[in-house]
């Protein structure tokens, strides 16, 4: 096999690409403005680490392929196979490839023959430095351009989806690969406090539909009604510098049963945070603002589905995340396609990564 360098050509789904070690490391937040994500420990930027529905994509006519990078970290005690690695054409998974800790290869072979564009989807529960990827001699992979609509959805470890069944089975890459839309997923378990240097990067990216799923990170923070309806309508007018137009829903906690209507501790409730969350956009939406929605989370994951695939109350098992896949694809993306007539909005632009 002959080895062909990784350059951030070839990354999609990032905001950056690092070079480290003669490698490449991708990052869902861009890291050359780490200032702008501070948290306790460095959380945000190491959850941004993780890769997340992170692509490869390539033009190849190669049936066989090895990724290679650097060793992984281990991998968490519910990952009974390990990190995954998906090989995706026309947005199907063909195949799939579960990596251990300490492994520096993902190794694809009987792929379909022919000219064909391929998406190596890296995994959400770990970093991944690329190193090179090996073909068999006489083939070829030309980094390939992702001119569908870009979609960016920002959320928790509900968005981050660290125990999908699969790197192309977190439910944002089940939703974008239905829909056939180029996606960025910032979700960031246990990370998503409503920070506004990630309003920013939203609002920088040339993204055609923006989706919001916010809150149930703060609850057990200190937050309070006051600060978390200032915060939300912050973030919506700061995205809306430069996406006026811009279909742009907002999502409120899925149910959540040790926070659903016992109060924190000073005095704040997830059923409150929904009623303020609705609010908020419903103001927005008064003053003119006829491409923003707001989803009820618990359309999405309600307390039946929470007992029936939750071990922890909280985060959804793979058939779960593929439940709220399916919810999610009934309850927002009609929202989001009915929104997008108007001659502001270009589809189809390619963000560099």
């Amino acid at each position: 096999m002959i080895h062909t360098d990784i350059d951030q050509n070839f990354i999609k789904g990032a905001a950056s690409a690092e070079p480290v070690n003669g490698g490449i490391r991708p990052w869902r937040l861009p890291h050359y403005r780490q200032h702008l994500f501070p948290s306790p420990g460095g959380l945000l930027l190491e959850k941004a680490l993780k890769t997340a529905d992170v692509r490869l994509r390539f033009d190849t006519d190669a049936t066989a392929f090895v990724l290679e990078f650097e060793p992984l970290e281990p991998a968490q005690n519910y990952l009974e196979k390990g990190h995954a690695f998906d090989v995706v054409i026309d947005n199907r998974i063909i195949q799939s490839a579960y990596c251990k800790g300490h492994a520096s290869s993902a190794q694809f072979k009987g792929l379909p023959e022919g000219r064909k564009i391929v998406d190596i989807w890296l995994p959400p529960t770990t970093s991944v430095t690329l190193t090179g990827l090996k073909l068999e001699k006489g083939s070829f992979a030309f980094p390939a351009a992702d001119h569908r609509p870009l979609w960016a959805t920002w959320g928790s470890s509900l968005t981050h989806c660290m125990r999908a069944g699969s790197a192309a089975g977190t439910w944002p890459a089940i939703v974008a690969r239905k829909n056939n839309l180029n996606l960025i997923n910032l979700g960031f378990g246990g990370q998503c406090c409503l920070d506004p240097g990630v309003a920013m990067y939203i609002r920088d990216l040339p993204a055609d539909f923006i989706t919001l799923k916010l809150g149930i990170n703060t609850i057990n923070k200190g937050m309070n009604s006051r600060i978390y309806s200032a915060l939300v309508a912050a973030i919506i007018e700061i995205i809306r510098e430069k996406h006026r137009y811009t279909p742009l829903t907002l999502i409120s906690p899925i149910a959540y049963p040790p926070h659903e209507t016992e109060p924190n501790d000073v005095g704040y409730t997830i059923e409150g945070m929904r009623e303020d969350m609705e609010k908020v956009v419903r103001s927005f939406v008064e003053t003119g603002d006829n491409r923003l929605s707001y989803v009820n989370g618990q359309k999405i994951f309600n307390a039946e589905d929470i007992a029936q695939f939750s071990a922890d109350q909280c985060h959804p098992n793979a058939e779960g995340i593929e439940l709220m896949a399916e919810k999610f694809n009934g309850q927002v993306i009609p929202l989001l396609i009915n929104k997008t007539a108007s001659p502001h909005i270009s589809h189809g632009q390619d963000n560099n990564f």
